[in-house]
C-alpha cells in the first residue's frame, strides 16, 4: 500500500498539533509522518524526536520544497492560514487544516478560492463532527428522536489562564494577539459551535445579535466573552456562549460545556465535561422519561484526532470532497465576525455579510 506522506506546519496550536502527532506516532495505516516546521527551530526538532518525524524545520517553504507530501496538517496561528495553504495548494497538496479558517473572510475566501483552483482537498479541523458523542447527539436528532429542532443552547466557559502559547508556556502568546488569533474568547471556541450549529440545524444562520465583553481577565488585548443569538433559515433561534471569563479554579475537563438542544418531541440535554453526557428526554419511544448515554476513555475526547486523520486519508484516496470542508470553514467564520459586528454596531447584523463591510 502506497501510503500518503504527510508533514505539519506549525506547533503553535498545539492543543491540536500534539494528539494529531500522537495518533500519527501510533500508526494510521494510510499515512507516514515524514516532516514538521516551525519557526522555533527548537520545537519543531523536539517534535520530531519525540513523535518519529523523519525532518524538521525552521521555514514550512523549505519544507514543501525540500520533501515529497501529499498532505499536510496546517495548525499555525490563525492569519498565516491563508497564505500557508495557497502555498501548499499550488504544489497540489492536501489540507488539514486547524481552525477557525483564518482571520478574515478575505482571507476565508483566498483559501476556497486556492483549494478550488488547484484540486486539492482541504479538511477542516472541527473536532465536534468527528467525537462519539457528538455523532450520537446528531444520530439521534436525525431518528427525529426529538422531532423538529426549534432551538439550541450551547455555552463553553473556560478561564484564560488555561490558554497557553505553547505546552511549556506561563502566558497565552499569540492566543490573545488580536491580529495573529483575530479576537480571544469568542473566536476561539465559537467556530466550533457556528459549525455545529449549521451540522445539526442543517441550515445557514440570516442573522445575529451578538455581545463581546471582557469581564473577568481584562487586562488582555482581546476579549475574554462572547454571545449570540442566530435565527437560521428555518427560523430556528441558536445561541452560543464561548469565554474565557471562567473562574480560575475550571480545569479542562471541569469548566462547563454543555448544550440544550430542543424539539418539537422533546430535548437532548449535553453535558461534555460531565457524566452522564447525554440525557434525552422524548415524547417518543424507546425515549420516553430519561434516557442516558455515556462513554469513557479516548472515545470522550482524543479519539476525534484519529478520526480526522481518517477521514483525510480517505477523502484523498477516494479523491472526493471531505466533511466538513473550506466553504464550511468561511460559513462558520462569517457566523463568529457577525456577532462581533453586531456588537460593534449594537443592532441586528443580517448574514450573509455584505463584502467589504
Amino acid at each position: 500500500m502506497i501510503k500518503i506522506r504527510l508533514g505539519i506546519i506549525g506547533l503553535h496550536n498545539h492543543y491540536h498539533a500534539y494528539p494529531f502527532a500522537k495518533y500519527l506516532k501510533q500508526g494510521i495505516p494510510e499515512i507516514e509522518f515524514v516532516s514538521v516546521s516551525d519557526e522555533r527551530k527548537n520545537f519543531a526538532e523536539e517534535f520530531a524526536k519525540e513523535f518519529n518525524a523523519k525532518s524538521s524545520y525552521k521555514d514550512y517553504l523549505q519544507m514543501l520544497d525540500n520533501e515529497t507530501l501529499d498532505a499536510v496538517i496546517i495548525t499555525s496561528y490563525t492569519s498565516v492560514h491563508a497564505e500557508q495553504v495557497e502555498e501548499c495548494a499550488k504544489r497540489k497538496i492536501h489540507i488539514l487544516l486547524d481552525k477557525p479558517i483564518s482571520t478574515t473572510l478575505e482571507d476565508a475566501q483566498r483559501i476556497v478560492n486556492a483549494v478550488k483552483g488547484n484540486g486539492v482537498i482541504l479538511l477542516m479541523a472541527y473536532l465536534l463532527r468527528f467525537l462519539p458523542p457528538y455523532l450520537k447527539m446528531k444520530e439521534l436528532v436525525d431518528q427525529g428522536v426529538i422531532g423538529k429542532l426549534t432551538s439550541a443552547i450551547y455555552s463553553i466557559r473556560i478561564p484564560a489562564f488555561f490558554i497557553k502559547d505553547s505546552p511549556n508556556a506561563d502566558n497565552l502568546g499569540w492566543y490573545a494577539d488580536p491580529v495573529k488569533g483575530g479576537g480571544g474568547g469568542f473566536i476561539d471556541h465559537g467556530v466550533h459551535f457556528t459549525d455545529w450549529a449549521r451540522w445539526f440545524f442543517g441550515k445557514n444562520a440570516v442573522d445575529v445579535n451578538g455581545r463581546i465583553a471582557s469581564l473577568n481577565y481584562t487586562y488582555l488585548p482581546v476579549e475574554d466573552y462572547g454571545i449570540a443569538t442566530y435565527r437560521m433559515e428555518d427560523g430556528a433561534i441558536v445561541t452560543i456562549e464561548s469565554t474565557w471569563h471562567a473562574a480560575e479554579w475550571y480545569g479542562p475537563m471541569t469548566s462547563p460545556d454543555r448544550c440544550t438542544l430542543t424539539g418539537t418531541e422533546g430535548e437532548i440535554e449535553f453535558h461534555y465535561q460531565k457524566t452522564p453526557q447525554i440525557e434525552i428526554s422524548s415524547r417518543k419511544e424507546p425515549y420516553k422519561g430519561r434516557v442516558y448515554f455515556d462513554w469513557t476513555g479516548e472515545d470522550r475526547y482524543e479519539i476525534c484526532y484519529r478520526n480526522l486523520l481518517v477521514e483525510l486519508a480517505d477523502a484523498i484516496k477516494k479523491n472526493r470532497s471531505p466533511h466538513p470542508d473550506a466553504t464550511d470553514g468561511l460559513k462558520a467564520l462569517e457566523m463568529v465576525l457577525g456577532a462581533y459586528k453586531s456588537d460593534k454596531l449594537n443592532e441586528t447584523v443580517k448574514l450573509p455579510l455584505e463584502k467589504g463591510k
